[in-house]
């Protein structure tokens, strides 16, 4: 079965290593991924916007997009909670209502499809050093991301970081940037403060928001889940 992944269009603007690494690290692991042509944006941020025609256009592009996938993997908590909740809630009454719905059933975590259905065993991860995971506000469960963690060979995890959003907010970053700069202090602080050799988050928006006030504090680095994985730990695969 092929395997489609959603590329949030934030890391195809700014961070396309994150849908690389997904495509490394699944095809060292034998999974038959594919990341489709034509993908924009899931509509996300004309939805928080109030813009429903725009995100109804986007969403129905989502459609269009991952058609006749078996599976559709996200990178992305945000998108994810978009493509399983906000689009069948905009296409409810439409012609694209059962598609939308199919979509929805479709649609999962990457962490959540590694751990599920290749399990950890199978991973054989290992990092030297201190790991600090900083979950998104858009993160519903990080179950498997936490088990995923605690498997690593000689990696100790930090204590659990703020849950405060970090300030990305998709429109508030740019509509607002010293609102959303000062929403994110009180996270890079403790950030700066974890100890940590390295910082983990699972949303690529959050990412790019925190990495250049991480760098000023002199905070340790920050990667996506998917960059960590193969970038620092497939090496042991």
């Amino acid at each position: 079965m092929t395997i489609a992944i959603q590329a949030p269009c934030w890391a195809q603007s700014f961070r396309p290593s994150v849908t690389e690494s997904i495509l490394d690290l699944g095809h060292r692991l034998g999974l038959d991924l594919l990341a489709p042509k034509g993908q924009t944006c899931c509509g996300l941020p004309a939805w928080e916007a109030g813009h429903t025609d725009a995100a109804m256009d986007a969403a129905r592009q989502t459609l269009r997009v991952f058609d006749g996938f078996g599976a559709i993997v996200s990178p992305s908590p945000s998108c994810l909670r978009m493509m399983r909740e906000h689009i069948p809630a905009l296409l409810y009454d439409q012609p694209e209502a059962d598609g939308a719905r199919s979509l929805a059933e479709r649609s999962v975590g990457w962490c959540d499809y590694l751990v599920q259905e290749i399990g950890v065993e199978s991973l054989r991860l290992r990092f030297e050093g201190n790991i600090a995971f900083y979950r998104p506000c858009q993160q519903e469960d990080d179950k498997s991301l936490r088990l995923l963690l605690s498997n690593i060979q000689s990696a100790t995890l930090a204590p659990d970081l703020t849950e405060q959003c970090c300030g990305f907010g998709n429109n508030l970053a740019w509509r607002h940037p010293e609102l959303s700069k000062a929403i994110a202090g009180p996270v890079v602080g403790a950030m700066r403060l974890s100890r940590a050799d390295l910082i983990i988050t699972t949303d690529v928006g959050c990412l790019l928001h925190l990495e250049p006030l991480l760098q000023v504090a002199g905070a340790p680095p920050i990667l996506h889940l998917a960059e960590f994985l193969a970038q620092t730990l497939t090496a042991e695969l």
